[in-house]
């Protein structure tokens, strides 16, 4: 398993009601891309940002309970990756001889806890092996190409009757 952090969260520019939350390798720079709900995308941003709300959010009262009932949340993984969909489990330890339970979670939900509680996130090797991505490296030859192209294209234009009233 690798563990992974919250890099951002970002709006889908393929639905008005999608987010994408992007995971960052803690030791490497490959990314997961996964495709969460609006709520659920909204709900991880907003912890992230510290901002508060005046009554706990679903994910709040979540967090609340597992407290409350002293279980214990060891970390949370995305450990599966089926039809494009995305599957998750978060791992908890609960009573005295901290009994493990792990329980099926949607990533989007499983990632929303786990920030909350400050706990880990891991991603199956070969979950990320499939749809993880790396940053592309820009180099500064390729933008000098780019940018020659343009000093071509500008040198290209006939400006000399841009002035002229017709």
């Amino acid at each position: 398993m690798i563990e992974m952090k919250v890099e951002s969260i970002r709006v889908s520019l393929m639905s008005t009601n999608q987010q994408v939350v992007i995971l960052k390798e803690l030791d490497g720079e490959r990314r997961l891309p996964i495709f969460v709900g609006r709520p659920e995308g909204d709900a991880i941003a907003l912890h992230l940002s510290g901002a508060s709300v005046p009554r706990p959010l679903t994910h709040d009262l979540a967090a609340i309970i597992l407290n409350k009932l002293d279980a214990q949340l060891s970390h949370v993984v995305i450990n599966d990756l089926r039809n494009q969909h995305f599957y998750a489990s978060i791992i908890m330890h609960i009573g005295d001889d901290e009994q493990e339970i792990t329980l099926d979670a949607r990533p989007s939900d499983a990632i929303a806890i786990a920030v909350r509680l400050d706990c880990p996130i891991f991603v199956e090797e070969h979950v990320l092996d499939e749809a993880g991505v790396e940053p592309l490296e820009e180099s500064e030859t390729a933008e000098e190409e780019d940018l020659g192209a343009f000093d071509d294209f500008i040198s290209s234009l006939d400006l000399s009757d841009l002035d002229k009233d017709k």
